[in-house]
């Protein structure tokens, strides 16, 4: 028997008038599906830069994942209850990246992103849940001949929206970083250790430079959907530079860096002006140029991520300031997981 006992929701802080001053996040509510598939969506034109055609294709996410472009179907997450069987047992073998829990004799908790559930359904495992998949992402899982089986009685969330936790999940604004929980899961569960592996969240980061992706990208356990220099043109003017403060403080230093990137950006509309292509003409781009990333972990890799780049004086400065508002966010959604890492913030802050 198999029961859903969560899935990514939206950040209920979006919803409303705030959704304009998220950047370009609004469109996800354009899209023409469900919330899970509007975010797959998101994701995967946010890589081309085509965010303002969301919901224009009722094929596009059925279409990535025909030609295998199935890294932007990582970031929903689903929990599942699995009673009156010991087969999960056998599914971590599979793939690396499911949590399952024993909770009681034969009964299970899995949690796995949409592409983990598509390699199992693939294997022959897991068949009982297509239905109640196919409901929640419809396109991702089209190869299967099923009817869709709406679940019944799911919170939406594990806790309802206080005007303190939508204040606390506003996306923040520090310029020209950007900082924004785009959807959670939080299983209903007593046990903060179990609720560490099975919790999850995806935010978008933008703003942000090429040099902190590098490092943000390290942490493996997680999924990832970054603006492309590959196929998004980067004529001049498309695109910024994130500049260190000690050199925005040196009037010299800024001077010799805007030389540096004016120079650059003018090469590479060179280039292109030759008919060098976009993959090629991006390898005179430097670590400053701003990019955009969807990042998604459950709460076991982020407290990793965190105590890292949040609360540790040696981060560097860039990511260390997105990782404080991801852990004032994480810490809204989730405190007992997270209590720790704010003891220590609290502590460097004093």
């Amino acid at each position: 028997m198999v029961e859903l006992l969560a899935h990514t929701q939206p950040n209920p802080a979006l919803h409303g008038t705030d959704r304009a001053e998220a950047s370009d996040v609004a469109s996800i509510w354009q899209g023409q599906s469900t919330f899970a598939a509007n975010l797959i969506e998101y994701a995967a034109r946010l890589c081309y830069r085509s965010t303002h055609r969301m919901g224009t294709s009722p094929n596009f996410i059925s279409a990535r994942v025909r030609e295998g472009h199935e890294d932007v179907i990582e970031h929903v997450v689903v929990t599942l209850r699995w009673t009156d069987t010991d087969e999960p047992a056998l599914w971590r073998e599979a793939s690396r990246h499911c949590e399952i829990s024993r909770i009681a004799p034969r009964t299970w908790i899995v949690s796995g992103n949409t592409r983990v559930w598509l390699h199992f359904f693939r294997e022959g495992r897991a068949l009982e849940a297509v239905p109640l998949l196919k409901a929640l992402v419809p396109e991702v899982y089209d190869e299967f001949d099923c009817e869709p089986e709406a679940p019944n009685n799911l919170p939406a969330v594990a806790q309802e929206p206080t005007d303190t936790l939508l204040t606390a999940l506003q996306p923040v604004h520090t310029p020209p970083q950007r900082v924004v929980l785009l959807g959670y899961t939080q299983p209903v569960l007593d046990d903060p250790a179990v609720l560490l592996d099975h919790g999850s969240a995806c935010f978008l980061f933008e703003g942000i430079s090429r040099a902190c992706t590098h490092q943000l990208v390290r942490h493996r356990l997680a999924s990832f959907s970054q603006e492309s220099q590959r196929y998004v043109d980067l004529t001049k003017g498309g695109w910024n530079a994130v500049v260190p403060p000690r050199v925005a403080r040196n009037q010299e230093a800024r001077e010799l860096l805007d030389r540096s990137w004016e120079s650059l950006q003018a090469t590479y509309l060179a280039l292109r002006g030759l008919g060098i292509r976009k993959e090629d003409a991006r390898f005179l781009l430097p670590n400053a140029t701003e990019t955009r990333i969807v990042t998604t972990m459950n709460f076991a890799a982020w407290s990793h991520f965190l105590w890292l780049r949040a609360v540790d004086k040696a981060a560097q400065w860039e990511i260390r300031a997105m990782g404080q508002e991801v852990l004032r966010m994480l810490y809204a959604v989730a405190p007992k997981v997270f209590q720790k890492h704010m003891d220590v913030f609290e502590t460097m802050r004093n």
